[in-house]
């Protein structure tokens, strides 16, 4: 199955952040990629299944369909992928071992954001939640659909 440009350019920066941040760590013993995912496996024997989805229409949706037990999404840093999460937090928030990165490679400020709704639910303030996220969003220039396809072709 052949990639459209948005999400081969996204997976295959994610694996290349993901093996150059191991350099430090080195926990992990594999990367391979099947499809839109990227499955790392760490030397513990854990196995993280990242799926590169550019721009879910429905986050809440494509993060529950994820059946794997270590997940998660690999999504462009844009106004409407924020907007989705922050929309569906609660059902995130249940969502056991998910992890979310936001990414922009064309960013002047930091290139991704990540987060782990369940446990950023559990020690964040309801209160102060969406003022949080805000802050985390605005570490990394937004996009948008039109300049990441302008961008990756």
């Amino acid at each position: 199955m052949e990639l459209d440009h948005p999400t081969k350019y996204l997976l295959d920066w994610f694996v290349r952040y993901t093996k150059n941040r191991d350099i430090v760590f080195r926990k992990i013993s594999d990367v391979k990629e099947e499809g839109n995912k990227a499955i790392v496996e760490q030397k513990d024997g854990r196995k993280i299944h990242y799926h590169a989805v550019p721009f879910p229409e429905d986050i809440e949706k494509t993060a529950a369909s994820l059946t794997e037990e270590h997940k998660g999404l690999v999504v462009y840093n844009t106004k409407e992928n924020f907007d989705n999460l922050a929309k569906a937090w609660k059902k995130l928030a249940e969502i056991k071992n998910l992890t979310i990165y936001f990414v922009n490679p064309f960013s002047k400020l930091d290139k991704k954001w990540i987060i782990n709704p369940q446990v950023h639910n559990s020690i964040s303030d309801a209160a102060s939640l969406k003022q949080g996220l805000v802050s985390m969003f605005m570490m990394v220039d937004p996009t948008t659909k039109e300049d990441v396809e302008r961008l990756t072709k």
